[in-house]
């Protein structure tokens, strides 16, 4: 069953095409697209989904380029990811309003959602080929554990 769309018609969601060996990666695939071994997404829109917060995370943009993949807002919203759109490009925005929110706005929101799912599959990109050997899930972990040593260190309670 389809569920209801946020967004005002069905659009066009893209994603840079050369990078579709981190998502083959992401998602269990090889370079042929066979599923093999475990995957970490079972669809596409997962792993850009992710990668988009990756991008949003270390603040990497980039633009999607002419050679380009699509994932509809249909399909992102079958499978129920069609807020993260919203989400990624709002905490993403300098000063983030609920202006984003309005059906003229849909396609900015959806640019700025392109270019971090860009940026993130750059990111990650980098990080799968600093560690060849190791497996894609052994790979995120490390990455998000020292993520997390930094963030933790960093912040601090105020003061009151």
């Amino acid at each position: 069953m389809r569920n209801q769309s946020h967004f005002t018609k069905e659009r066009s969601v893209y994603w840079p095409g050369e990078f579709s060996d981190v998502v083959n990666t992401l998602t269990g695939k090889n370079i042929q697209g066979v599923s093999i071994g475990n995957p970490l997404y079972q669809f596409n829109t997962g792993a850009i989904a992710f990668a988009a917060s990756v991008g949003l995370k270390h603040r990497r943009k980039r633009e999607v380029g002419s050679d380009r993949k699509e994932i509809t807002t249909g399909t992102f919203a079958s499978h129920r990811l069609e807020m993260y759109i919203f989400l990624i490009a709002m905490l993403g925005m300098e000063s983030p309003n609920v202006d984003l929110l309005r059906a003229d706005n849909e396609d900015a929101v959806i640019r700025e959602f392109e270019r971090y799912a860009a940026g993130g599959l750059e990111y990650l990109r980098t990080e799968f080929e600093q560690n060849p050997t190791q497996s894609p899930d052994v790979v995120l972990e490390k990455m998000f554990r020292v993520d997390f040593k930094t963030d933790s260190s960093d912040s601090e309670l105020p003061d009151l």
